[in-house]
C-alpha cells in the first residue's frame, strides 16, 4: 500500500509538472508561432464571437478566410477553446496577427527569419485583448494534454500491470517520456486541435485495453466507447480510427480462454454481445459526430471534407509515391522529437541523430522481447499453437497496440501522399504506445540505461523553450555584434543607414550558402515597417540567389522602434545545386516596403547598394537530379548565357541510367518567364547508349519574346496522353518536383 501511494504521488507530481511545462512553452512561444496556430486561432475567434462555422471556398484570401485549411477541421476543440476564451475581447486580433511575408515556413535557415508573424508590444505580458484570448485558448490545450498524460499512465498500468518494482519503473518511465517529449510539450502549449484528438485517442486506447482485459462488452462499456469515439471524430478526422480500435478490442475480448464458447448457445450469446456492443458504440459515435460529416457531404460532396481542406492547404500534384514519402523520412522523425515554429526552428542535428539511434535500439530490443513472449505463449498453446496464444492477454495487448499504430501510420501515409504532411507529431495519438515501447526496450537492455535516458529526456523537454524556441524569436539588442571590415556608409531615405558589411571572400560552389553580415543604423523614426533584400547577381544582372526579410533576422518592426537604433543582421543565400558555374557574382542590398514593393532610394543614385565580388566555381562532379524512372542528370551547359529575341542558344545535357528505363520517355527543355510566357522549347526522345545520353540542342528564342529574365526548365515525361511527368530528387534526396528549374538567363 505504501508503494502504491508513493507511485500515485509520483504520478500527481508528473501531471502537475507537465501542466506547468506546457504553460511554460505557451508563455515563451510567441503568439501564432506554433504549428499552424495563425490559422487555428481564427477558428477559435470566429466561434467565440458567435459567427458560426465557416463555409470553405476555394482560393479565398486571408482576409476572407484567415483560418485557411483549419476551417475544414471538425469543430469540437475550437468550440471548447472558444467557450473558455470568449470572455476576453479579441477584437484586435488582426492587429497582432501581422503575417511575415518573408518567413521561410517549413525551412530551417541558418540566418533565422523563422517568425511567421511580425510581432507587436501588444502581445507582451500582462496580456489583454486578443493576446489574452489566445493564451486562454492555449491553456485549454495544456489542460487537455495533462489529461492525455494521465491516460498514458493508465495505459502503462494496463501494459505493465503488477506491483513489481520493474513494472512501476516502466509505468512511470512511459509517462515521463510521453510528458516531456519536446514536440508534444510544444503542441500542448499551442492552439491546435491535435490536443483534443490526442486526448480522446489516448483515452480510447486505454478504454479499449481495459474492456479487452475484462471482456466487458456491457451496455456501459459500449456507451463509454461510443462517447469517446464520437468526441474523437468531432475533434479530428484521424480519430475516426477509434471505432476500428474498439471493434478489434471487442473481438479480442471474446477470444480469451475463459470466454471461448463450448456450445451453440454460448457462441450465439457471445456473437450477440459483440454485435450489440458494436451497434451501440457506432450509434452513439454517429449521434455525436455524424452531423459534421453529413454537413461536409452536403456542402462539399465529400463526407470527410478532404477536398475543401486540400483546396485550401494545397495538393501534391502528382500524388506522392512511396519513394517520395521515403525521401521525407528524416523530417518525419525529427518532427516527432521536436521541430518548432512553422517547422523551421530545430535542435542541433546531433540531438536528432542521438534520439533516433536510441529509439532504434529500444524498438529492436522491444521487438525481441515481444518475439520471446510470443514463442513462450505459443509453446503453452499445445495443439492450438498460435491460435491459443492469441487468447493470452499480453499477446492481445500487443496486437491491439500494433493495430492502433499501424492504422494511424497508414492513414498518415495516405494523407501525406495528398498534401505535404510528413510530420512525426501526427503520430501523437499513439504516443502512449511509442513511449511504452521506448521504455520497455531500454529496460530490457538495462534499467540504468532506461533511467539515464528518462533523466536526460526530461531535462531536454525542460530546456527546449529556453534553449531553442525563445532565442529563435528574440529581436537583436540595440548594439552591433561586431565592427565589420568593409565600409558602405549609404543612407536609404533619410533615416536608415547601411554602415558596413562583411561579405565572404569565396569562392563558393553550387549547393553551398554564402553568409553576408551587415551593420545597420536607424537615425530617426520611420513611417513603415520596411524590409531588406539581398541579392547575388551575375554579369548579366540575373539574380542567382536572394534573401528578403524584416530587420533583426525578421523579428523587428522598424516603425515601432525607438531611435537611434543599431543592429547587426546576417543573410544566408543558398546557391542552387543546379546553377551554372563558373560565374562572377556581386552583392546588392536594398530597402523597400513589402506591402507596395516601392523601394527606399539610397543616396548613391541607384536603387540599391552594390559591393563585393564572389566567385561561383563548379562543384565536384556528381548527380544533379535523380529522376524516379532511373534517369540521372549529371550536368548541363548553355552557350551563350544571354541572348536577344530571335537569336539561338545551344544547350548540352549529360544524363545516365541508374537503372534500366521501363519504357519510352521524352525530355522537354523550356524557357519561361515568371508569368509562364514561353520564349523557347525543345522536346526530344530520351535515348541511352551504353547507359549514357549526351544531347546537344538549339533553343531558338521567339522573335516576340519580351526582354527579361527567363527560367530554364527541364521535364521528363512519357509520350502518351495525358503525358505523365516524372518526379525528381536532388542530391540530398529531397523531392524537387516534376518540372525543375535548372537556372535563369536573360533575354535582351
Amino acid at each position: 500500500m505504501q508503494r502504491q501511494n508513493s507511485e500515485r504521488a509520483a504520478v500527481f507530481v508528473i501531471l502537475a509538472a507537465s501542466l506547468i511545462l506546457y504553460l511554460t512553452y505557451s508563455a515563451i512561444t510567441p503568439l501564432f508561432e506554433a504549428s499552424d496556430e495563425l490559422w487555428h486561432y481564427p477558428m477559435v475567434q470566429t466561434l467565440a464571437t458567435g459567427n458560426g462555422l465557416p463555409v470553405q471556398r476555394k482560393d479565398a484570401t486571408d482576409a476572407e478566410a484567415p483560418w485557411r485549411q483549419e476551417g475544414s477541421q471538425p469543430p469540437l476543440y475550437y468550440a471548447i477553446a472558444a467557450l473558455v476564451s470568449s470572455p476576453a475581447d479579441s477584437s484586435n486580433w488582426r492587429e497582432i496577427r501581422r503575417l511575415n511575408v518573408h518567413a521561410y515556413m517549413g525551412v530551417p535557415a541558418p540566418d533565422g527569419n523563422a517568425n511567421g508573424i511580425l510581432h507587436t508590444p501588444e502581445e507582451k505580458f500582462p496580456w489583454s485583448g486578443a493576446a489574452l484570448s489566445a493564451h486562454l485558448a492555449r491553456a485549454v490545450s495544456a489542460v487537455m494534454s495533462a489529461v492525455t498524460i494521465l491516460f498514458v499512465y493508465l495505459i502503462a498500468c494496463e501494459l505493465f500491470p503488477d506491483g513489481e518494482m520493474s513494472r512501476r519503473v516502466l509505468r512511470l518511465s512511459t509517462t515521463l517520456i510521453a510528458a516531456f517529449t519536446p514536440m508534444f510539450a510544444f503542441i500542448s502549449g499551442a492552439i491546435n486541435n491535435d490536443n483534443a484528438a490526442v486526448m480522446f485517442s489516448t483515452m480510447g486506447l486505454w478504454w479499449a485495453l481495459r474492456l479487452m482485459r475484462r471482456g466487458d462488452l456491457s451496455l456501459r462499456s459500449a456507451v463509454i466507447a461510443g462517447v469517446i469515439a464520437g468526441c474523437g471524430a468531432l475533434s479530428k478526422v484521424s480519430a475516426l480510427g477509434l471505432m476500428g480500435l474498439f471493434g478489434v478490442a471487442a473481438l479480442l475480448a471474446t477470444q480469451r480462454p475463459e470466454r471461448v464458447p463450448t456450445n451453440w448457445a454460448d457462441r450465439s450469446g457471445r456473437f450477440g454481445r459483440l454485435i450489440r456492443f458494436g451497434l451501440i458504440m457506432l450509434a452513439l459515435a454517429a449521434l455525436i459526430a455524424g452531423w459534421w460529416y453529413v454537413r461536409n457531404q452536403v456542402l462539399y460532396g465529400d463526407l470527410l471534407g478532404w477536398n475543401a481542406f486540400l483546396d485550401a492547404v494545397g495538393r501534391r500534384v502528382p500524388i506522392a509515391s512511396l519513394a517520395q514519402l521515403w525521401s521525407e523520412r528524416e523530417g518525419f522523425a525529427w518532427a516527432y522529437w521536436g521541430v518548432f515554429g512553422a517547422l523551421n526552428v530545430i535542435f542541433p542535428p546531433i540531438v536528432y541523430h542521438l534520439l533516433n539511434a536510441i529509439a532504434a535500439i529500444a524498438f529492436v530490443a522491444t521487438a525481441f522481447g515481444f518475439l520471446s513472449l510470443a514463442k513462450a505463449q505459443i509453446r503453452k498453446g499445445k495443439w492450438l499453437g498460435v491460435f491459443a496464444s492469441l487468447r493470452e492477454i499480453q499477446i492481445q495487448q500487443i496486437i491491439l497496440c500494433v493495430f492502433w499504430v499501424v492504422i494511424l501510420f497508414i492513414g498518415l501515409l495516405r494523407w501525406s501522399a495528398l498534401t505535404p504532411a510528413s510530420q512525426g507529431r501526427l503520430m501523437f495519438p499513439a504516443i502512449a504506445v511509442i513511449s511504452a515501447a521506448l521504455a520497455y526496450g531500454l529496460w530490457r537492455i538495462h534499467r540504468l540505461v532506461l533511467m539515464a535516458f528518462v533523466a536526460g529526456f526530461v531535462l531536454l523537454g525542460i530546456a527546449t523553450p529556453f534553449w531553442v524556441i525563445g532565442p529563435a524569436y528574440a529581436a537583436p539588442a540595440n548594439i552591433w555584434q561586431m565592427r565589420l571590415p568593409q565600409p558602405v556608409n549609404l543612407t536609404f531615405g533619410d533615416s536608415i543607414q547601411l554602415i558596413e558589411a562583411d561579405p565572404p571572400a569565396g569562392p563558393i560552389h553550387p549547393g553551398e550558402e554564402a553568409m553576408l553580415t551587415l551593420n545597420w543604423k536607424m537615425t530617426k523614426p520611420v513611417p513603415k515597417n520596411y524590409s531588406v533584400f539581398v541579392h547575388l547577381v551575375d554579369e548579366n544582372d540575373v539574380i542567382v540567389a536572394q534573401r528578403d526579410m524584416y530587420p533583426g533576422q525578421g523579428n523587428m518592426a522598424l516603425a515601432e522602434l525607438p531611435s537611434p537604433y543599431v543592429w547587426t543582421d546576417h543573410y544566408a543565400l543558398r546557391i542552387s545545386t543546379r546553377e551554372l558555374a563558373p560565374r562572377q557574382l556581386r552583392w546588392r542590398v536594398g530597402v523597400y516596403d513589402a506591402q507596395t514593393g516601392q523601394r527606399v532610394l539610397p543616396d548613391n543614385g541607384k536603387e540599391f547598394a552594390e559591393f563585393g565580388a564572389l566567385a561561383l566555381q563548379p562543384a565536384p562532379p556528381g548527380v544533379m537530379l535523380n529522376f524516379a524512372n532511373g534517369a540521372q542528370l549529371i550536368g548541363y551547359d548553355l552557350s551563350p548565357r544571354t541572348a536577344a529575341h530571335g537569336e539561338a542558344i545551344t544547350m548540352t545535357l549529360s544524363l545516365r541510367e541508374a537503372k534500366k528505363l521501363d519504357g519510352a520517355y521524352n525530355i522537354s527543355v523550356q524557357l519561361l518567364d515568371d508569368n509562364a510566357r514561353k520564349a523557347a522549347q525543345q522536346d526530344f526522345a530520351l535515348n541511352f547508349v551504353d547507359g549514357a545520353a549526351n544531347e546537344t540542342r538549339v533553343l531558338s528564342i521567339a522573335k516576340d519574346a519580351p526582354p527579361g529574365v527567363y527560367r530554364l526548365l527541364i521535364v521528363i515525361y512519357q509520350p502518351r496522353d495525358p503525358f505523365p511527368k516524372v518526379g525528381a530528387y536532388d542530391s540530398r534526396e529531397e523531392f524537387v518536383g516534376d518540372q525543375i528549374e535548372l537556372t535563369r538567363m536573360r533575354v535582351k
